[in-house]
């Protein structure tokens, strides 16, 4: 699908391509949302360009990811979707600058995208350029990764309370708990991945575009460099977070788990005297003088019951119980 932005009176209006026949003059960005063939080569013959292939969207290395033909800035970045549905996967997004217009080409549908297009609705001024687009394109992405950031740190303190909590049934199910961590963890490395592919996108853009240019300020770009440095770090931070956490889990896994293995081990030490003394006396000797003794029987459970209350008192003497 393709789907067009143009400046008109000063603000930028959306609409979907009716047709695949010209691009409006004053177009400032492309949107290309899965698209087939048909619509990269009419939008590659109408901008002159060489739109990358979903295959050459997924290539790692910087050079197939950022380059500049022509005075044509090319530059692919990572996002991360589904955060939603609880489901994250990483999604590539290339963005092809032209002083002319913004083409972005993408196979998934993003939330950073859909919250660009609300607030252009709210703000239509503003956006006079295919720069000041794409700069507000990528603080979108930045402010969502900064959304998610918060969403996690608040369901990791939730966690914390309930991992530390006094009352037991508040963390009873502690193997929940460590799925919730683990799913937290992976979130974050590919919030990680996410940042530092914007580090690299915005910087790409400041060494091939320079600053300021076509209405973009320098500020702008310096306030999105220090707030992907600053995700970066507060990301690393909730990493740490969340290797405390998972320690803490485990530790009180290992000592319910020592609680239980401990209360067998004592029965097994209190019952062991009892069953000597029962051991003793079910051997079938014929001289036994006990045998034919009337108080033989009852002697022989005191005898059991003393020998378990002894090793009983000890314990908790020496506070084992």
């Amino acid at each position: 699908m393709i789907t067009l932005y143009s400046l008109e009176d000063g603000t930028l209006v959306r609409r979907v391509a009716p047709d695949l026949q010209t691009l409006p003059d004053n177009v400032l960005w492309v949107d290309l949302l899965s698209p087939d063939p048909q619509e990269e080569r009419f939008v590659e013959s109408q901008l002159g360009l060489d739109i990358p292939t979903r295959e050459e969207l997924a290539e790692i290395e910087d050079s197939s990811r950022f380059y500049d033909e022509s005075g044509v800035i090319f530059m692919t970045t990572t996002v991360v979707m589904g955060i939603a549905d609880r489901r994250p996967e990483n999604a590539e997004v290339t963005f092809v600058l032209t002083n002319r217009c913004l083409v972005t080409v993408r196979y998934s549908e993003l939330s950073a995208f859909r919250q660009f297009e609300a607030k252009s609705a709210r703000q239509p001024s503003g956006y006079a350029t295919s720069h000041q687009i794409f700069l507000a394109l990528a603080d979108a992405v930045v402010d969502r990764v900064a959304d998610v950031l918060e969403g996690v740190q608040a369901e990791l303190q939730t966690l914390s309370r309930r991992i530390f909590d006094e009352r037991k049934e508040q963390r009873r199910d502690l193997q929940r708990i460590i799925q919730q961590l683990g799913q937290h963890r992976s979130l974050l490395s590919q919030l990680g991945e996410s940042l530092f592919s914007s580090s690299r996108l915005i910087a790409f853009y400041r060494l091939h575009a320079g600053e300021p240019r076509q209405g973009v300020s320098k500020g702008l770009l310096k306030a999105l460099e220090r707030d992907v440095r600053s995700l970066g770090e507060h990301q690393a931070r909730l990493l740490g977070d969340i290797a405390f956490l998972l320690d803490a889990t485990l530790g009180l896994i290992n000592i319910e788990q020592n609680s239980i293995i401990k209360v067998f081990s004592i029965a097994a030490v209190l019952f062991l005297p009892p069953t000597l003394v029962g051991t003793v006396y079910g051997m079938n000797f014929e001289r036994m003088p006990e045998l034919g003794w009337a108080l033989g029987y009852p002697m022989a459970l005191g005898m059991m019951v003393i020998s378990a209350i002894i090793p009983y008192a000890w314990f908790k003497f020496r506070d084992w119980l």
